[in-house]
């Protein structure tokens, strides 16, 4: 198999950005992953819960519905590629991928009865989605993934046909229209397939994928290898190597070990320093590193990590470790190895290829690799896996985030993984990046199943299914891994990468992470003029004209950073208490030696963090601990994960899961305890059946059985509570089985345990139906600009035509400037037909948040920016008449302005 390398070709002068790799050149150009991409812009849309819960699993939240079968999760306009899609299993399908108004109708296998799974699925149509740029569920334990480009010259639509289960995230680049690209972007034909080298270069991943020396190629690139031996003592650094022929691009580095000492090794740190800096850019834990949370391997596989840019093998006598991911440096670079605490490691093996870089320093970036241990997570709050601003010495940085390796749990447990993605950059206060849950961001879906899969850009390489299945504590270990290449996200002067610890960032298991990126200490975007819409001064500052804008008004709410409020207490650690201010005590009669399936009818007005008790048996009364048989971290009830709100139904721990049990040692009196978990909701009845092995398919209540001398059935009341503390209330309720309910009330103030995380902020703005104009500063050195606004997003499907002329024109000579366009608003709909299931209609129900605040971004091209210190923008308002529902009007409409910050692009001051 031949791998087609594209060389780095000197350009013009540090004066000129570097060309842009683009659709599949964004494969095959691998080798310019460090480049700069000055006049790319990355966005990451999802069907993320628009309130900041993990409603259904981020599932099934659309922009709106223009037909049954066309439910929009993304739309955007620009010029531009959708480089990635992640959909939960074949749920969706089929798929509207529509290319510039042109519908093409994307599925898989699965579609055509979506009530089974298939043991083997692809794709259709199968030659447009080939693997390793598509894969399905089969393969990766729970999620359909697709890489393959999709180029759109001025709109793209993303619609499922079937609401159920209806999730997904969606990454996509725009660009300057005058941006050196190493392709003119054509919009996607539906009709041919991706090219073979791009294929052959993913099917190569675990093997060595950079130039050889020897080679004709590698003669050409002047590639050079060095290699070596060397000990590691426990806690003490050794050099590897100092290399100082600079400029140099570091094309491979490997390591082995034998496999005794693997997870030993695993535990050293890898430490490079570039250029003499004070602070390593790399400094991460070895398997970490190299993909992986232990080099533990439980299963004796040959790969424990198989991803193009890195690998780990386990030959017969030797673990082998590989870093293909190029690192340019430009004088000097010192690479070191150090080792754990109280674990030496003898005969390790290293080799390093490198050959020369010829072009600009201030066209790439230095590889970091930055390690944070999180310890135990801040209840509310994500973990911040990177702040380029407080790294290395902080400042200004610019490049790409390139990816993550990262633990999750220490202990086996998978449900922090309903922890959402949020990348911000540029200092952008939206995110522009905001995914639907942790392991979906590694490529997999449901947790993988609890099973493990590598994949050249994603994967879940370590862990086991069930902490009772480890047999050793490094089972324990939970990591994934995701690489992005196409998708790759730029940044102009600041990145920040957060991550939600479970789906309302109470989850307490402990995360580390490395993350990937690219990055020069100097701005390739900076912040050269802001316009505060509202501030009179300001406006005239900025000769600000809008003949029919409204009055200023002030808008108090909040951004899209995750949820408002967090129980502290029993919710926030959650587990149960020993000593809890809020519970219900039971009495019952009940056999001994029988086993019980644990069923509750309940119900709740709210949302996922509204439904879910804890139940506790007999001796676990008065502890903090449940019984091994019904310790589900969910709790009970969680009605909300498959049922409207305000409908009663049966569940156990969650309505789709089997139910727990509980199994007394003797026949007689039995106590039971119901604590507060989440709330406010309502319980009619706790029933106990040796017989109801799986969930009632009817809502409707039980009788109580009349005289069961073998206690088969044990069903309780909400007026059978012996004893009511805190927060549960025995209350009326006429759909209750006898006429009651006990409301677990879960009040929102401090006494009971309820913090803010994020409050609400006022700021003021104006709308428009018509025009508005203004100016703005640049730099005249500029290589194109960035125009940030920040709106009032209770505006549905806010678009406009902008225009430029320079500011010292009069009249001014309009030149257009392209389509700034965001769809949707701060109301969706949910659609999650729970009943009807995969086949059943969409089941809309309209929800609205309370998140306003949104800042939006518009690329102007350099074509019309450079040369220029100050230049005029026309933004005239395009009215978007869709309706969230066809059967509902459409919404008022306006665009919304209260602030716009305007940055330059601009090579890197790095030399």
């Amino acid at each position: 198999m031949q791998i087609v390398l594209a060389v780095a070709v000197g350009t013009a002068g540090a004066e000129q950005p570097p060309t842009i790799p683009v659709g599949l050149d964004a494969y095959r150009m691998w080798d310019r992953w460090p480049y700069q991409r000055i006049g790319a812009r990355a966005y990451m849309r999802s069907t993320y819960d628009r309130r900041g819960g993990n409603e259904t699993a981020d599932a099934s939240h659309f922009l709106y519905q223009t037909a049954e079968d066309f439910n929009v999760a993304l739309d955007v306009e620009g010029q531009g590629v959708l480089y990635f899609v992640r959909t939960n299993h074949w749920h969706g399908s089929p798929w509207h991928y529509e290319v510039d108004g042109v519908d093409h109708i994307v599925q898989e296998t699965t579609t055509a009865d979506p009530t089974k799974k298939l043991e083997h699925a692809v794709f259709i149509p199968e030659h447009l989605f080939p693997a390793p740029l598509a894969w399905t569920y089969a393969i990766t334990n729970g999620a359909d993934l697709m890489w393959v480009p999709i180029p759109f010259e001025q709109r793209f639509r993303l619609a499922y046909s079937r609401t159920f289960y209806g999730t997904g995230y969606y990454i996509y680049h725009l660009y300057d229209t005058a941006a050196d690209l190493s392709q003119p972007i054509r919009a996607w034909d539906g009709k041919t397939p991706p090219d073979a080298d791009v294929l052959d270069l993913l099917r190569s991943s675990g093997t060595d994928i950079a130039p050889k020396s020897g080679t004709p190629l590698a003669n050409q690139l002047r590639i050079r290898q060095q290699a070596g031996t060397l000990d590691l003592p426990a806690g003490q650094a050794v050099d590897v190597v100092r290399l100082t022929d600079a400029p140099v691009m570091i094309r491979a580095l490997t390591f082995s070990v034998p496999r005794e000492q693997a997870v030993a090794f695993g535990r050293a740190r890898l430490r490079v320093t570039w250029d003499q800096r004070p602070e390593p850019s790399i400094d991460a834990p070895v398997a970490l590193f190299f993909g992986t949370g232990t080099l533990y391997n439980r299963d004796n596989k040959e790969f424990l990590v198989k991803a193009l840019p890195v690998n780990v093998r386990f030959g017969e006598e030797r673990v082998e470790l590989a870093c293909y991911l190029p690192m340019p440096f430009f004088k000097s670079a010192k690479i070191e190895l150090v080792g754990a605490d109280w674990e030496k490691v003898s005969d390790v093996k290293w080799s390093i290829r490198t050959q020369p870089y010829r072009d600009p320093p201030n066209h790439v970036g230095y590889l970091h690799a930055t390690y944070r241990d999180h310890g135990t997570p801040r209840p509310g709050h994500d973990n911040v896996f990177l702040d380029t601003s407080k790294t290395e010495g902080g400042g200004d940085w610019s490049g790409s985030f390139v990816g993550t390796s990262f633990t999750f749990s220490d202990r086996a447990v998978l449900n922090t993984l309903e922890g959402d993605p949020r990348f911000f950059f540029d200092d952008s206060r939206t995110p522009q990046a905001y995914g639907t849950g942790t392991e979906e961001w590694g490529g997999g879906g449901d947790y993988w199943g609890g099973l493990n899969m590598t994949l050249p850009l994603a994967g879940h390489p370590v862990g086991v299914r069930r902490a009772e299945d480890a047999k050793d504590p490094e089972e324990l270990i939970q990591s994934a891994y995701r690489f992005l290449l196409a998708d790759l996200m730029p940044f102009g002067k600041r990145a920040v990468i957060r991550l939600e610890h479970g789906g309302e960032n109470q989850s307490t298991e402990r995360y580390r992470s490395v993350t990937y990126w690219y990055g020069l200490p100097a701005a390739s975007l900076v912040l050269t003029d802001e316009l505060d819409i509202g501030d009179l001064q300001s406006e005239r500052a900025h000769d600000y004209a809008s003949p029919d804008a409204s009055e200023p008004y002030e808008l108090t709410s909040r951004y899209e950073w995750g949820v408002d409020h967090l129980r502290i207490g029993n919710d926030d650690e959650n587990r149960v208490l020993d000593e809890p201010r809020h519970f219900a005590d039971f009495e019952f009669e009940a056999a001994g030696g029988k086993t019980y399936s644990i069923w509750l009818r309940g119900k709740t007005e709210g949302d996922l963090r509204t439904d879910a008790t804890w139940l506790q048996f007999d001796e676990r009364v008065g502890t903090a601990s449940l019984g091994p048989t019904y310790a589900s971290d969910k709790g009970f009830g969680n009605w909300r994960d498959r049922h409207a709100a305000g409908e009663w139904a049966w569940s156990s721990s969650l309505p789709q899961s089997p139910a727990q049990t509980v199994t007394f040692e003797a026949t007689g009196r039995h106590r039971l305890r119901v604590q507060l978990r989440h709330g406010p909701h309502r319980i009619d009845q706790i029933w106990l059946s040796t017989t109801q092995a799986t969930r009632p398919t009817s809502g409707e209540p039980v009788p109580k059985p009349e005289v069961d001398t073998g206690f088969d059935q044990v069903v309780l009341s909400a007026t059978d509570a012996a004893n009511l503390h805190g927060d549960f209330k025995l209350i009326d309720d006429d759909s209750a089985s006898a006429g009651k309910a006990l409301l677990v009330s879960g009040k929102t103030d401090t006494e009971s345990g309820m913090i803010e995380i994020y409050p609400a902020h006022t700021q003021t703005g104006r709308t428009t139906t018509t025009s508005s104009e203004f100016t703005v500063k640049l730099r005249e050195d500029n290589f194109g600009a960035l125009l940030r606004r920040t709106l009032d997003y209770q505006f549905p499907n806010q678009r406009a035509n902008v225009y430029v002329a320079d500011a010292n024109e009069s009249p001014p000579d309009w030149q257009p400037a392209g389509v700034w366009y965001l769809a949707g608003s701060n109301t969706c709909y949910h659609s999650y037909p729970r009943k009807a299931g995969e086949l059943g209609k969409s089941e809309p129900v309209v929800q609205t948040s309370n998140r306003r605040f949104r800042d939006d971004e518009f690329l102007i091209s350099r074509k019309l920016t450079q040369g220029r210190s100050a230049i005029r923008v026309r933004i005239e308002f395009t009215p978007v008449k869709i309706p969230l529902l066809p059967h509902l009007p459409v919404e008022e409409t306006a665009w919304s302005e209260i602030a716009y910050k305007a940055y330059s692009y601009i090579m890197p001051d790095f030399e």
